[in-house]
């Protein structure tokens, strides 16, 4: 028997050795998720879609549902996250505005020395052309003049001296450094809307120069879920935003709005960087804007100034000629956008001409004729490119008599039956009717209110030369009576429309030319024949006085019809003018008006009253003029004109020296 530790060992048996040397089978990855059919065969599946084992014997590969979370959960999640943020941000803004407040209460000393200054150009300006109603008043002085009431202008200058140093430079106390922190994110996105649609429905109706709803489609982008990061330097549709804000915000407060300041000044700079840099479309609309707000502000030199320069900008882009309109960057800005924003500037430029006395930028012959006009959806700026057309020749036409002193009657019959047919040519929806106030949407009752008006300006200046001398109002009684009338029934229009409305009062600015014109026309027409005019034109002269006595003493106009009455004070002695008791008494008697007391000493008004009683005065005395010099019984000793006693009746038409601040 053999031993068995000793017995031999199969050759079938598997070495040890060789099953080492043999490669070992690699595992296959773990698949998480088996197919329907791999699991019920409880088979590896490698996840494919077809797996593999399915590929292979072409079957279905299914695999089951994946569970994934509810949609409408997560849409539930975003909004509730989206109103947190808002809210956060309401809050933050809130914030902002109280820290703000805080530090203006303790600011330090070091930064209360550096302020920024609101603009002003009143007290500088020297030349005002003829179709300012200081034109008017410096030719009512000069006939005071002429008739030997007083002498010459001698001491204007060391006036304007004394006003220079009497009167402190404006400044808005807001120290610099806080300019830094952004008064933009102090308005909340509602305020800005709203913001938005008073511009739309005050400014942006007149002059579409923006959109309103892409100023809208604009505030909702910046007040998005992360504002802050849309600030970049060049980004000009937020410099645009501040800016209609600011012009939003200056009209409701009647040009003294402190916030609309500080978003100014965050500006300034890029205005500075449009001036100097190329003609692009984003900087033309910007440029204007801040034009607009100069004139918000009530300072119309330097809206005049500014829209100037935004004109011959366009010159530079070819924005008056046809072809231009081609031209890709044109495309690129939209075609009816880049026109509608060239005629609100040509426009602009008209009217601020007019208001200053200065002449305008661009002449009708140097544009395109066949240049388009704006489409029907703008029916106010189609009106005003063809009121302007016809005030660029009346332009011509009182600079031409002023220069020569000759009347060319037909040329200003002429002009004036081109008015008449303008105002003929008014659309309906835009031409003031019978319709009752009431009926009429505010918006819509404010243009035809200012169309009216405008009428009513250019045939007044039309008509105004014939009053320049007594030998005119003689010669041509019929246009004499034709700018009275004229001047009388403005005033007595924007007293109605300031006491069946607020259209007055939130744009005084506007309004306010068209009433301090008729009054220095009125004023004039008594001058320089009181017997014919003084009776006749009381009534309108106090209807207006009243609208004066609501007047800022920090407005452009106001400081500049202030201008006028401190020219005539030292006149007061020599026409009779003196402050009796029973010269107030009559005063009262004929209109019972709360008045201020004047000072004779004073550089500034006290207030609009003050104004109002000076005014007032002036009239009365004036009114009875032609009594105390000439007496009822004088008689001229040749046909020179000149009197017995030495004073002249035919005052000449050079009366332009004391109140050059005014049409």
């Amino acid at each position: 028997m053999d031993d068995p530790e000793t017995a031999p060992v199969p050759n079938t048996w598997p070495n040890a050795r060789d099953e080492d040397s043999r490669p070992r089978k690699r595992r296959r990855k773990y698949i998480t998720k088996a197919c329907n059919e791999c699991k019920r065969r409880k088979i590896k599946c490698n996840g494919q879609s077809p797996c593999q084992r399915c590929g292979r014997q072409q079957i279905d590969c299914v695999y089951a549902g994946r569970t994934r979370p509810d949609q409408s959960d997560q849409q539930r999640n975003m909004s509730r996250l989206i109103e947190q943020m808002s809210a956060m941000q309401e809050q933050i803004s809130a914030l902002s505005a109280a820290v703000y407040a805080l530090s203006r209460a303790g600011n330090s000393p070091q930064d209360q020395g550096r302020v920024f200054r609101r603009p002003s150009s009143a007290r500088e300006l020297t030349f005002q052309g003829p179709t300012t109603s200081a034109f008017s008043f410096g030719l009512a002085k000069s006939s005071l003049q002429r008739r030997g009431i007083v002498d010459g202008d001698g001491d204007e200058a060391g006036e304007e001296g004394e006003e220079r140093d009497a009167t402190p430079p404006t400044r808005d106390d807001t120290p610099l450094g806080m300019l830094n922190d952004d008064s933009l994110w102090t308005i909340s996105k509602a305020e800005a809307i709203r913001l938005c649609r008073v511009y739309g429905e005050e400014m942006g109706i007149m002059y579409p120069v923006l959109e309103l709803e892409e100023l809208l489609r604009q505030v909702e982008s910046l007040y998005g879920l992360s504002p802050r990061l849309l600030l970049r330097s060049g980004d000009y549709d937020v410099h645009i935003l501040r800016l209609v804000f600011a012009c939003a915000l200056t009209a409701e407060a009647s040009g003294r709005s402190e916030l609309a300041m500080r978003l100014f000044e965050s500006v300034r700079d890029v205005a500075d960087d449009c001036v100097w840099g190329p003609p692009d479309i984003d900087r033309i609309i910007f440029l204007t804007l801040v034009a607009i707000f100069y004139f918000q502000m009530d300072e119309e030199a330097l809206a005049w100034r500014t829209i100037g320069l935004v004109e011959r900008m366009c010159l530079e882009k070819g924005l008056h000629r046809c072809e231009t309109l081609s031209h890709p960057t044109v495309v690129a800005a939209g075609r009816d956008r880049v026109l509608r924003l060239f005629w609100s500037i040509y426009t602009l430029d008209m009217r601020w001409s007019f208001g200053t006395g200065m002449p305008f930028s661009l002449e009708d012959s140097d544009i395109d004729p066949w240049l388009p006009e704006p489409e029907e959806k703008t029916p106010y700026l189609r009106v005003m490119i063809r009121y302007s057309r016809i005030a660029a020749k009346v332009w011509k036409f009182i600079s031409a008599f002023n220069n020569t002193g000759e009347l060319k009657k037909d040329e200003m019959n002429y002009l004036d039956w081109q008015v008449l047919q303008w105002a003929a040519a008014i659309p309906a929806s835009l031409r003031l009717g019978d319709d009752s106030p009431d009926k009429e949407p505010r918006s819509i009752r404010r243009l035809r209110s200012l169309l009216y008006l405008r009428a009513n300006q250019l045939r007044m200046l039309i008509h105004r030369p014939v009053l320049h001398s007594a030998g005119h109002i003689v010669r041509y009684p019929a246009d004499c009576e034709t700018a009275v009338d004229l001047a009388k029934d403005t005033i007595r229009f924007i007293t109605r429309l300031n006491e069946t409305s607020d259209i007055y009062q939130l744009q005084q600015v506007a309004f306010n030319w068209f009433l301090v014109s008729a009054l220095a026309v009125l004023f004039l027409a008594v001058v320089q024949a009181p017997s014919q005019f003084s009776s006749r034109c009381k009534e309108e002269f106090y209807m207006a006085l009243e609208l004066v006595k609501g007047f800022s003493t920090q407005s452009y106009i106001s400081r500049r019809l202030w201008k006028s009455i401190k020219s005539l004070r030292k006149l007061g002695p020599q026409v009779g003018l003196r402050q009796s008791a029973s010269d107030q008494r009559v005063l009262a008697a004929n209109r019972t008006v709360d008045m201020a007391p004047a000072s004779n000493q004073g550089q500034t008004p006290q207030d609009g009253a003050q104004m109002t009683q000076e005014l007032m005065e002036w009239f009365e005395a004036v009114g009875t003029l032609e009594n105390q010099i000439m007496g009822v019984t004088q008689v001229f000793d040749d046909g020179s004109g000149r009197m017995a006693n030495g004073y002249m009746y035919d005052y000449g038409g050079d009366l332009s020296s004391v109140m050059r601040d005014l049409f």
